[in-house]
């Protein structure tokens, strides 16, 4: 084999190594394309989630306008049921009433369902947004009928409501995602909603503010006994 020859074989090899790069980088950027083209097809409102947080906004909307107000809640009455549920420590955080907090989350997934196009996008912030929900509404329902041996309709139907949109989110899981793991995704929501809720129950526990723990035995037996006894408070000052 003479030096010319020897010359060009490694050439040859190099170029055959240049075209193999080449299909490479093609076949990745076809990928991509594929991705891309597929993620474009879905870019519009999606209806489902919008239908289902606008009967949620309107719900948790009306508690909120009733008690802000004053005025009496349908199916409610004074001494119902749902009324202890509304009247107990969990129907406020920080002085907020829960159902604004409800209200709060459902707005959220309303915009997220009209103005995130990109499906990916969308699906994911969905997902948090209604695992993190169900959980805390999961929650309030387990203590309302543990603790407060009550239940209240519309506390039900705000979880179904909840939980509806967490379910559709799931099966709505975009079919093309590049390096993405849908089980280790859903661990590390599952672990935030547990800190959260965890987090959550400590505050009604009173760990963070006594204010916002049990009421005092004691206070609550002198307070009823007052109130049947028709009892009066008088001030005076010298």
């Amino acid at each position: 084999m003479s030096n010319k020859q020897k010359r060009q074989k490694p050439s040859r090899e190099k170029k055959l190594s240049n075209k193999k790069a080449q299909k490479k980088y093609k076949s990745i950027d076809a990928g991509k394309k594929i991705q891309k083209s597929k993620i474009k097809k879905w870019q519009h409102p999606n209806w489902y989630l919008v239908g289902l947080a606008a009967v949620g906004m309107a719900l948790t909307g009306y508690l909120v306008l009733t008690g802000w107000f004053g005025k009496p809640v349908i199916y409610c009455a004074d001494g119902s049921a749902c009324d202890v549920v509304q009247q107990s420590r969990w129907g406020t955080f920080l002085s907020i009433p829960t159902a604004l907090l409800g209200f709060v989350s459902y707005a959220m997934l309303l915009f997220i369902g009209v103005r995130i196009r990109n499906t990916i996008s969308q699906w994911k912030s969905a997902l948090v947004i209604s695992m993190v929900g169900v959980g805390y509404s999961f929650y309030l329902f387990t203590v309302s009928v543990i603790q407060i041996e009550a239940v209240c309709v519309y506390c039900i139907t705000s979880l179904i409501i909840m939980l509806s949109i967490f379910v559709l989110t799931v099966v709505q899981r975009p079919k093309v995602m590049a390096g993405f793991n849908f089980s280790t995704w859903m661990g590390q929501i599952a672990i935030f909603t547990i800190i959260f809720v965890g987090g959550m129950h400590l505050h009604y526990s009173g760990v963070f503010d006594p204010a916002a723990g049990p009421e005092d035995p004691y206070l609550k037996g002198l307070t009823d006994h007052l109130i049947q006894e028709k009892a009066m408070m008088y001030g005076a000052y010298w």
